[in-house]
């Protein structure tokens, strides 16, 4: 909603200062805020300048919108209409273990700070790696590398106990999910690559 208020004889507000970076303004506050702009006020120019920098930011930062081919497809994996094989393809498939440097410790060279355990599974002809890291003595970090074409169609659901955590990848295939409880944790990625489901981990 647009300031209404009369201005301060000294300074603009940060309201009436955006409302006019806006364009929200009404008639009478973008002409008081134009005529204190044309005072010799340069507090007042930098605020106006800075806001109106950032507004232009954060306008360039928006996620734009997602193709309809794209948005066809990522429907389609869900789509629930029986065709030949159903069944069978609804069965994930399990993942093959690659790494786990529980069993295969890391170099010192190579160790991050903290105590992290680092795995890698194979999904067919692709690829999943991510690391546990301990956040307290009851929960865990998970982030990770989903290395399948476009991975932001994928979701990585991991089960513990009657807890349920769903990750979306980015378009780049990297995902994480905080507060994960300690202990064994069932793992499965869906999405256009298939179903998968990892072996049972204790976290």
């Amino acid at each position: 909603m647009s300031r209404t208020q009369p201005l301060d004889s000294r300074h603009l507000d940060a309201a009436a200062a955006l409302d006019y970076v806006d364009g929200r303004a009404h008639a009478a506050l973008r002409r008081e805020v134009e005529e204190h702009l044309a005072l010799p006020c340069p507090s007042c120019r930098e605020r106006v300048r800075e806001l109106g920098r950032l507004r232009e930011l954060m306008a360039r930062d928006r996620v734009p919108d997602v193709p309809l081919a794209l948005r066809a497809r990522a429907l389609a994996v869900f789509d629930a209409r029986e065709t030949p094989g159903v069944l069978a393809r609804a069965v994930a498939a399990l993942a093959r273990p690659l790494f786990d440097s529980l069993s295969q410790p890391l170099p010192a060279a190579a160790r991050a700070v903290g105590e992290v355990r680092r795995l890698a599974f194979g999904l067919g002809d692709h690829r999943i790696e991510f690391e546990a890291e301990i956040e307290t003595a009851t929960t865990r970090t998970l982030r990770g590398l989903l290395q399948v074409p476009d991975a932001a169609l994928h979701r990585i659901e991991v089960t513990a106990g009657e807890e349920r955590f769903i990750a979306t990848p980015d378009a780049r295939g990297w995902f994480s999910l905080e507060r994960v409880p300690a202990g064994r944790v069932r793992i499965a990625v869906r999405g256009p690559a298939g179903r998968y489901r990892l072996p049972a981990l204790d976290l």
